[in-house]
């Protein structure tokens, strides 16, 4: 007997602006002219669009706590039953194009079972044309239908349940219903889409005559471009991208601009791009966000601390949750015992970006200073970091710049014998290897090097330099970690008990919620 298929409810959540909507929308037209879904058939025909805040002030009215305590009391099922006949009737109302301005509650209030046998009716005349179609609603700001999420989940729930029915819920939350693993309807977390920098580039940006990609100074730094860049976009009005005059056109006309200054040299045009857009959004001021951290290191979809109440604008990665880019670059956690060393981390990732000297600008340094900072929180709340199947016991207790290499490549003793335990280190001057490295608990000292290449040949080569360094006589007990998100397949990257290499989705996730970063870099 083939698996029952539970009623889900499809959702998007992100930050205000963040374009939650237009995903929604441009997901379906693609469904439409690709006719595919998940690889199989799309059957999406029809496409209803339920506001309940916002959209030019064109929306359905909200039902407040007054109203369901007269109607419903306290009791919870009549609640639920009553959120079911309010979303039939601004389903009735859309149909219509129009919306519920004011909805009174009924008299006498159905079970929900009932409210959908008339609100199937309604679906079945209204795709009439083409009766073995699926409609797409998609339920926009759903929390702002009622405070009460009994009352959402029955509105919810009723459309979710119907055969030929796919709900798709945005707001800046989630909606309240279980996770997959529970039984009737259930939400489904879905990725929010990120402005695609490349393609902005390559189609909206005149790169000045006589970039020479070859030059290590402007590879880096158009690099760095692609992330402040990306930064800047987010925190801009996404869905403005088309309109002549938005603030996204502003910042290309600013670009470009700067981009053709013939009297500068090409690096210091990037330089000046890379500050336009970091002057867009680095300035915002920190704000306080409870459970910033836990999202910062990434939380399960179904674990039970997920709450709307407590984890609010959230975005989705695979099945795990953590908060916007822009908020963990700028947020913060009072409560936390982690928060220190977090600003701390935050700082210097903030420096690396704002930064235009050689030695500083580049996509390496972004990456490893991603990683500093996701494995410092990560060990220092959990007592442990696990690199593949390797697990560490480890606690940071604070950052440290640190150089153990000679001029020549060699390591010195005296340098490394004066590590602290508790210390996480990011190399400074010259390092053939090990950009972070660190004493366990047991005293085991650990390189780890990071790669954005998803090239083989590059990937290999910097296991085998790991390998050549660990191996040294003298060193003692060193344990050699190369971290390449970018490389999927271990291909001829020979590792053993001294030297690991950790590849694609267990690298990405030891950068937790950062990993949105790799939406931009470029992989080398």
């Amino acid at each position: 007997m083939p698996k029952e298929q539970r009623p889900t409810v499809a959702y998007i959540t992100a930050a205000s602006h963040s374009g939650k909507s237009a995903s929604v929308v441009l997901g379906f037209l693609r469904c439409r002219q690709l006719q595919t879904l998940d690889g199989q058939r799309s059957p999406f025909t029809h496409y209803l669009y339920m506001p309940f805040r916002n959209n030019g002030g064109n929306y359905h009215s909200c039902v407040d706590e007054e109203e369901l305590m007269s109607t419903c009391g306290r009791n919870v099922k009549l609640r639920e039953a009553l959120g079911a006949m309010y979303m039939r009737d601004c389903f009735r109302r859309a149909l219509n194009v129009s919306y519920t301005k004011y909805w009174k509650a009924p008299d006498s209030i159905l079970e929900v079972v009932d409210t959908q046998v008339s609100l199937k009716n309604d679906v079945s005349e209204f795709m009439r044309r083409s009766p073995n179609g699926v409609l797409l609603v998609h339920v926009d700001e759903h929390r702002e239908m009622c405070p009460d999420p009994s009352f959402r989940k029955g509105a919810l729930r009723v459309l979710a349940e119907l055969a030929n029915v796919k709900v798709f819920a945005t707001y800046t939350d989630i909606p309240p219903l279980p996770a997959q693993s529970s039984s009737g309807t259930c939400r489904q977390a879905v990725a929010c889409l990120m402005p695609d920098v490349k393609t902005i580039m390559e189609q909206r940006l005149q790169m000045p005559d006589g970039l020479d990609m070859g030059q290590e100074a402007v590879l880096l730094r158009v690099a760095t471009l692609r992330v402040t860049l990306g930064l800047a976009l987010q925190k801009l009005l996404l869905v403005g991208l088309h309109v002549e005059f938005s603030e996204v056109e502003t910042l290309l006309k600013d670009l470009n601009g700067k981009l053709q200054e013939s009297a500068q040299r090409i690096d210091a045009r990037l330089v000046s791009c890379v500050k336009i857009c970091n002057d867009i959004w680095i300035r915002d001021a920190a704000s306080e966000r409870q459970g910033l951290l836990d999202l910062l290191c990434t939380i399960e979809e179904d674990d039970d601390r997920v709450q709307e109440q407590r984890f609010p604008q959230v975005v989705v990665l695979q099945d795990f949750l953590t908060a916007p880019l822009l908020v963990l670059l700028r947020g913060r956690d009072l409560k936390d015992p982690a928060n220190m060393l977090h600003r701390r981390c935050q700082s210097l990732f903030l420096d690396v970006l704002s930064r235009s000297d050689t030695a500083v600008v580049t996509a390496g340094k972004v990456l490893e200073f991603a990683y500093l900072w996701s494995l410092g929180v990560k060990s220092n709340k959990y007592g442990e970091v696990r690199f593949g199947r390797l697990m560490v016991q480890f606690q940071c207790q604070d950052i440290e710049p640190g150089s153990i290499f000679e001029q020549s490549g060699m390591l010195n003793a005296t340098k490394v014998e004066a590590l602290k335990q508790k210390v996480l280190y990011y190399a400074e001057g010259n390092h053939p290897c090990a950009d972070l490295f660190f004493k366990d608990a047991s005293g085991v000292l650990y390189f780890v090097d990071v790669g954005g290449t998803s090239n083989m040949s590059k990937a290999e080569n910097k296991s085998r330099k790991m390998k050549a360094v660990i191996s040294r006589p003298g060193l003692g007990t060193v344990q050699g970690i190369v971290l390449l998100p970018n490389v999927f397949d271990c291909g001829r990257i020979d590792d053993d008990k001294s030297m690991r290499a950790v590849i694609g989705v267990e690298a990405r996730q030891l950068l937790g919620g950062l990993v949105q970063l790799l939406t931009w870099l470029p992989d080398d």
